[in-house]
């Protein structure tokens, strides 16, 4: 970067002091050319420049995102309970999914049956993006006879 604008500004100093500008059409295209380059040398440098601020950015954004992974698919080491939904240490727990068929694509995916337990929880289809289950709710989204969308309050075929 700082050869580039060695170089530019360079061409700048022997435009003005051979007075470029002065020596008809040619000399005035080729003096805005030459500011043209310099205002591109600082530009460039200045993109250069938040390009290393994102990098930075971007590296602290995947460092405390493999604390989050760790934290909640291996839960804390320290404690003995489980603070992840995953808990990939103890081979006594195993984890059980719940299928469901969506409303709208008609596909089954399987979701962690912890999940229904936990408050705040929207299920969404992997496939479509729609939401057939809301813990909020407390049901299952379907799409009922008529192609209206209603709440299942009866989810306990869920669990069966």
């Amino acid at each position: 970067m700082a050869e580039l604008r060695r170089r530019v500004s360079q061409l700048a100093d022997f435009a003005e002091r051979i007075d470029l500008r002065e020596r008809g059409r040619e000399g005035r295209l080729l003096a805005d050319m030459v500011d043209v380059l310099r205002e591109l040398s600082l530009d460039i440098e200045e993109v250069s420049q938040y390009q290393e601020e994102l990098e930075e950015y971007v590296e602290e954004i995947d460092s405390d995102l493999m604390s989050l992974e760790e934290d909640v698919y291996l839960g804390d080491d320290d404690d003995d309970e489980t603070d992840g939904l995953f808990d990939v240490d103890d081979e006594d727990d195993e984890v059980s999914y719940i299928e469901l068929e969506c409303p709208v694509c008609e596909l089954e995916s399987s979701y962690n049956e912890a999940l229904f337990s936990e408050d705040g929880i929207q299920l969404s289809c992997p496939h479509c993006g729609n939401v057939v289950f809301d813990s909020d709710e407390d049901c299952l989204v379907i799409d009922d006879e008529d192609g209206d969308w209603e709440y299942d309050d009866d989810d306990s075929e869920l669990f069966d």
